[in-house]
């Protein structure tokens, strides 16, 4: 009786140990909505709060996957919150024709910061965001921050609503090509939205750019300027590292800010 009882055990350590590895192990890749009004979810279940709708067509960021459901990064349009005393304002607007004084960006001041669906705690948590994360902040709402969803957000979306092959429009393929392949004196030059990303490859690319094709490109230089960067739009010049690679590193010389 003993002998089965610790070999129930030892079988139940293995699967989830499994398990673990093999959600270390998926791959993030680019899928493509196949429906309209398609629900993004708080959670895997048929039953969960919706957070916002998915257009047919629309590109996603798959990072996860749990029976019939994936996780996908947050979409532009999701509903972001963060409490305003966890943020601390760096860049004011000083337009006094339009919102004087209004916070436009702002710097996580505090580990592990919960970001909600609505602005209050009791709301969903979708993701958390470190300490000096820069969130571009979109309206204050009752000593909430309501921001542009962080790299680290997530939903939850059916697989069946889900393509793995993206079919990109020419006029994008196009675009994409172009970015590929554009230059100035031997560089190449790449508009996008940085976010932080980590170690690659033993080389200190702690940033990734993702283009409005959805193309990732890995960031090389100057962490703090980076940093100071996180989910705004900029243009890119640079040297391109690894062209091979699937996700290209550009080794940066010239970095500016678009919004």
């Amino acid at each position: 009786m003993l002998k089965t009882k610790n070999l129930l055990i030892f079988f139940i350590i293995y699967f989830s140990l499994a398990g673990t590895g093999f959600a270390d192990t998926f791959g993030v890749w680019t899928g493509q909505i196949n429906a309209d009004d398609i629900n993004l979810r708080v959670d895997a279940t048929v039953g969960a709060q919706v957070i916002c709708t998915l257009a047919k067509g629309e590109l996603v960021e798959v990072a996860g996957e749990v029976y019939d459901w994936y996780k996908i990064r947050l979409p532009a349009e999701a509903p972001a919150y963060i409490k305003k005393n966890l943020l601390e304002c760096n860049n004011v607007n000083a337009d006094f024709a339009s919102h004087p004084g209004k916070c436009l960006s702002a710097k996580v001041i505090k580990d592990r910061v919960n970001v909600r669906l609505g602005p209050t705690e009791s709301a969903w948590i979708l993701g958390k965001v470190d300490r000096a994360t820069v969130v571009e902040v979109i309206v204050e709402e009752a000593g909430w921050y309501k921001i542009h969803p962080v790299y680290q957000s997530y939903g939850w979306v059916n697989k069946k609503f889900v393509n793995k092959e993206a079919a990109l429009p020419q006029k994008q393929e196009a675009l994409v090509e172009a970015a590929d392949t554009a230059k100035l004196g031997g560089q190449l030059v790449v508009e996008g939205k940085v976010s932080p990303y980590g170690i690659v490859l033993w080389r200190k690319a702690t940033h990734k750019l993702v283009t409005s094709e959805n193309k990732i490109y890995f960031l090389k230089g100057d962490r703090k300027s980076l940093d100071s960067l996180n989910y705004r739009k900029v243009k890119v010049t640079g040297k391109l590292i690894s062209p091979a690679a699937k996700h290209p590193i550009i080794q940066i010389d010239i970095i500016e800010a678009l919004n």
